[in-house]
């Protein structure tokens, strides 16, 4: 979340459609502005909120999208996992999971979540260690 540049939506869904091309304000890093972009590739309108939030630096899919609109990417952890100054004071310092312990707990309690449900996502891991590896942008 902390490197999300954009929410995509259905380009033909009647939820979003007057919030395309419309700013939302970052939760943690208020300079930041998330911008509505319309996605008919990435989106599906029929699962979950069918919204999207896009992390181009540290997602495959999300970087395509990225690619396709022009959006900026924003890498938020440093070499050994730890969140850079970029992902916001609060959690800067942190390591990863750490950070996303912290995060929930902060939405939390700024009353921003309205429901947790497990998701099944494909994570990519290290053959010898099993640890979870982050996309991450290099030159």
């Amino acid at each position: 979340m902390l490197g999300d540049v954009a929410v995509a939506v259905h380009p033909e869904d009647p939820r979003y459609k007057n919030l395309i091309g419309k700013e939302l304000e970052h939760p943690f890093c208020p300079d930041r502005k998330i911008k509505v972009i319309a996605d008919d590739v990435l989106v599906d309108m029929n699962y979950g909120t069918g919204a999207v939030k896009i992390t181009p630096a540290h997602d495959h899919n999300d970087n395509a999208c990225a690619r396709r609109h022009g959006l900026e990417m924003i890498n938020v952890f440093d070499e050994t996992g730890k969140i850079n100054h970029v992902g916001g004071e609060l959690f800067a310092g942190m390591m990863r999971f750490d950070a996303r312990n912290a995060i929930f707990e902060e939405m939390t309690k700024r009353g921003l979540i309205v429901g947790k449900k497990p998701n099944a996502m494909r994570l990519g891991r290290c053959s010898k260690s099993n640890d979870i590896i982050e996309p991450l942008l290099k030159p």
